[in-house]
């Protein structure tokens, strides 16, 4: 990744508010919800001329190779106007092709917004992460079979990459999203935005890789997935703290402002400490990851943040309501779109428990834990 100077971020984060401010819509994001692909091809678009389907891509395929500090930017920017949805799932599977040494037409027709892929690994709820053993088998003719769950980006792709279990180990296989014996059903998250489940019969495929490289190259984008999570969760925050300031400022009682009275004050700046420590722990996980060869320590780090941001997330959500009152759950309050949108978002790639439970696995062999979960 090339490393990114200061004011090309400061550039990037005004250009991303810019987009947000312009293109937010209540109304918009309300009427999309619970409809395919959950997104417009305007949002895809204008994510692909401003170059941000590329931050993540190295630069000898035509990409911008800015890292997850530059992409985390755009996440986080994107919750303005609740249009990270199809951001992350593209950034996944452009990390996933990245680390793997895929084709470099590939990735480019990727950063042009050319191929959409989505990225299929999981297949159990549990099987958050390690290790990798799909159940899902790659036959000696080519061709897939079996089943893949919570396939972001899967409503809109026209390809999938899967893995899968071969002769050789573990293997990446790409498909058309039109191949025979591919099947996709849709479930829809609490925010509207929908997730696939893959059925795969004798579908042929082409292996990418396999081998070491394929577990190398999961562990990695997942891993940086899961901290642009964290970045888009963060800027939910900041907009439900300022939506609560604004509230607390002109909802009056007893002929005054409700942010007057000394306990609703005191809940205020709670929320505030929070959001503070949960900025710093990203902008600190952001500073570092980039580059970063040791597995151990990006997964520590993501983990981190996810956990905290987690967290937070909910904090904020639960105070929010009880400063607003009923109003807050109500629809008709943009307050509700965050909300769901962070429900949705806490427990993709692992809840705080199972961050935590990550953390600890990794930890327990440099001896800062005792013994990781047990």
């Amino acid at each position: 990744m090339t490393s990114v100077d200061a004011d090309t971020l400061v550039l990037l984060r005004d250009a991303v508010g810019k987009h947000a401010a312009r293109t937010a819509d209540g109304r918009a994001v309300r009427a999309r919800r619970s409809s395919l692909p959950g997104y417009t091809p305007a949002e895809l678009t204008i994510m692909a001329e401003q170059g941000w389907l590329a931050i993540g891509l190295p630069e000898a395929a035509g990409g911008l190779g800015l890292g997850t500090v530059a992409a985390g930017i755009v996440a986080e920017g994107l919750a303005g106007c609740f249009s990270a949805d199809p951001f992350h799932g593209l950034f996944l599977a452009g990390r996933v092709l990245a680390h793997a040494k895929a084709d470099t037409d590939m990735l480019a027709a990727l950063a042009g917004g050319e191929i959409l892929p989505a990225l299929a690994w999981q297949e159990q709820p549990q099987n958050f992460r390690f290790p990798f053993s799909p159940i899902t088998m790659l036959s000696a003719d080519g061709t897939l079979n079996g089943k893949k769950a919570y396939v972001a980006g899967a409503a809109g792709a026209t390809h999938f990459i899967v893995s899968a279990t071969s002769s050789s180990g573990l293997a990446l296989v790409l498909t058309k999203a039109d191949a025979f014996g591919l099947s996709i059903h849709h479930d829809f998250r609490a925010d509207g935005t929908p997730m696939g489940q893959l059925a795969l019969a004798a579908t042929p495929g082409v292996i990418l890789c396999e081998g070491e490289i394929v577990e190398t190259a999961l562990r990695a984008a997942l891993d940086e997935t899961s901290v642009l999570i964290a970045a888009e969760l963060m800027g939910h925050v900041d907009r439900m703290m300022a939506l609560v300031i604004e509230h607390l400022k002109t909802r009056h009682q007893f002929g005054k402002p409700i942010g007057a009275f000394q306990a609703l004050q005191h809940r205020a700046v709670d929320m505030f400490v929070q959001q503070r420590l949960a900025r710093a722990v990203l902008d600190t996980t952001l500073a570092r990851i980039d580059g970063l060869n040791d597995a151990t320590t990006r997964g520590m780090l993501a983990a981190r943040v996810r956990a905290r941001l987690n967290d937070t997330a909910q904090y904020i959500i639960r105070e929010s309501i009880q400063l607003f009152g009923a109003m807050g759950i109500t629809d008709e309050n943009d307050l509700s779109l965050h909300v769901k949108r962070c429900l949705s978002l806490v427990g993709w790639l692992g809840n705080s428990v199972e961050q935590r439970g990550y953390y600890m696995d990794m930890a327990a062999p440099l001896g800062a834990v005792p013994n990781g979960r047990d």
